[in-house]
């Protein structure tokens, strides 16, 4: 099953079985008939409830973004002949005619596939679009729309190649990172001047979109030479950086940065995070007394601090996957400086096209940098990194491979979780008196059904596409322990059906009763 199709948004259904009976036979290969044994009994799911208080904006003049409140498994949105289901209240549609007003028609849906009545809105990109949000920027931001987009004289990568790739966004593309983390070093440093009339002396922006519910953005702003060095899970000295999750925003500074006591008012964003497969604008604003996050306008972090330096190098940090869509940087006019750091494990013969070179040892929480003659031929190897700074003209080692991607947000696979119902969990022993609580988290689309079987035998059949293409969602079943032996080791197995036929994915788990 694909795991890039959708995040897994989980909720909905709960499901009670009080007893562990043989059950039927589905009627045929391409439907899953509902089927629970005698003496179980099903609480009824809650019915989807429409949702409500739309919301539009837009990030470019030909994308609009629409959000909505809900606590729903998932929903369903129609637009122009399309449809597409979402893990959260929220959805980004690109490709639009920025002058011809969209409709859209939203729809929760249950974890068993059940649509609720739709929630209409209507909006014209054109209108919403806000086009002063790059006024403060050197420049024209970078846009990762193509197999160039990260140009060696303007980023240095650290991640494995293969999981930076394309993906489809409207009749553009934007960089897909699927890796556990990838870093991307700007060589634009940003240079703090007068400030303008928000106050900021500098600042970077960056359009990203998380993957899944674990996705982690960080963007640093680095002081001299830590920008040279690979990422690392501490916070280098005299930094400051834009830390995102989707549980939120907040900014976090080198604690030996001096304190101000500014105080900054906040907006009132109803999210402040990422969200899987829709982009948002953040902004770093770097006031000569604070450091203030904004999530596309709206004020959501700050921290009192004083950047020392007057010169920083932003450096963007993606975990567990995210979807890269555009950066800048606002300040002093800057060049950039063509950069390429070589570990020096072995020795290095210097470039023809050098107009710097500079050896960055670190030691001891310190980095040391000293300048290496132009005279130079080659470089011994030792413990230390060789930074070559080249003509501007120059393009220092190749472009990473992006190659195309399918659309699309990353699930993870089913997860089967046991409870007591006095709270008890595996590893230790469950009670042998009493109700077992089974969890079954389904992460996936188009999926026709879900079974459950206990020590080899069906105990559940579950269809999930009751009025339309079935969702994530979280099915909760109890199991009575006067079913099973007691002392003995219980085998759960859950059975995600795809639609087509295919082979299903399973997750198992196996606990104890005491």
């Amino acid at each position: 099953m694909d795991r890039r199709t959708l995040a897994g948004g989980l909720g909905g259904l709960a499901l009670v079985v009080a007893a562990v009976v043989a059950l039927r036979a589905g009627d045929a290969p391409d439907t899953l008939k509902k089927e629970i044994a005698d003496g179980v009994e099903v609480v009824a799911s809650q019915e989807p409830m429409r949702p409500a208080n739309p919301r539009a904006q837009a990030l470019d003049v030909d994308a609009l973004q629409i959000s909505w409140n809900g606590s729903a498994s998932a929903y369903e949105v129609r637009w122009n002949g399309n449809e597409q289901l979402v893990p959260t209240p929220e959805v980004e549609l690109p490709g639009l005619n920025p002058d011809e007003e969209t409709q859209v028609e939203v729809r929760a849906v249950s974890a068993t596939g059940k649509r609720s009545d739709p929630l209409k809105i209507a909006a014209k990109p054109k209108d919403l679009y806000n086009g002063k949000w790059d006024d403060q920027l050197v420049g024209q931001p970078d846009r990762f729309d193509g197999p160039e987009s990260l140009d060696p004289r303007k980023w240095r990568v650290e991640a494995e190649p293969e999981c930076l790739g394309l993906r489809p966004f409207g009749q553009s593309k934007r960089i897909d990172v699927d890796c556990p983390m990838a870093a991307f070093q700007s060589n634009t440093p940003i240079r703090f001047g007068m400030p303008a009339n928000d106050g900021a002396t500098g600042r970077a922006i960056i359009s990203v979109a998380g993957a899944v519910e674990s996705s982690h953005v960080r963007l640093t702003l680095l002081t001299d030479p830590w920008q040279y060095l690979k990422e690392t899970d501490a916070q280098p000295r005299g930094a400051v950086s834009l830390d995102i999750t989707t549980q939120g925003t907040r900014i976090v500074a080198d604690p030996e940065l001096p304190r101000t006591g500014k105080q900054v008012t906040l907006g009132d964003a109803p999210m402040t995070g990422l969200v899987a497969g829709v982009r948002h604008r953040w902004e770093m604003r770097v006031l000569p007394d604070a450091v203030v996050a904004l999530r596309d306008g709206v004020v959501v972090a700050y921290e009192p601090v004083a950047i020392r330096e007057q010169v920083v190098h932003p450096r963007i940090r993606i975990d567990g996957g995210g979807f890269l869509d555009a950066f800048g940087v606002g300040g002093v006019a800057e060049r950039v400086v063509p950069t390429e750091v070589i570990p020096l494990d072995q020795d290095v013969a210097l470039p023809q096209d050098v107009v710097a070179v500079k050896l960055v040892k670190p030691e001891a929480g310190q980095v040391t940098i000293t300048d290496v003659p132009l005279s130079s031929v080659r470089v011994a190897a030792q413990e230390a990194q060789l930074v070559v700074i080249r003509k501007p003209e120059s393009r220092p080692g190749a472009l990473p491979r992006l190659a195309d991607r399918p659309g699309g947000i990353k699930t993870g696979g089913p997860r089967l979780h046991v409870m007591h119902e006095d709270g008890t969990k595996p590893p230790q022993p469950l009670p042998a008196k009493g109700r077992v609580l089974v969890t079954a988290e389904v992460n996936a689309i188009g999926h026709k059904g879900i079974e459950l079987e206990l020590d080899g035998k069906r105990i559940v059949a579950l269809p999930t596409n009751e009025q339309g293409t079935s969702v994530p969602g979280r099915h909760e079943f109890w199991l009575d322990t006067r079913a099973l032996a007691p002392a003995s080791h219980a085998r759960l197995k859950l059975s995600v059906l795809p639609a087509n036929g295919g082979e299903p994915v399973i997750a198992e788990t196996v606990f104890q009763l005491g």
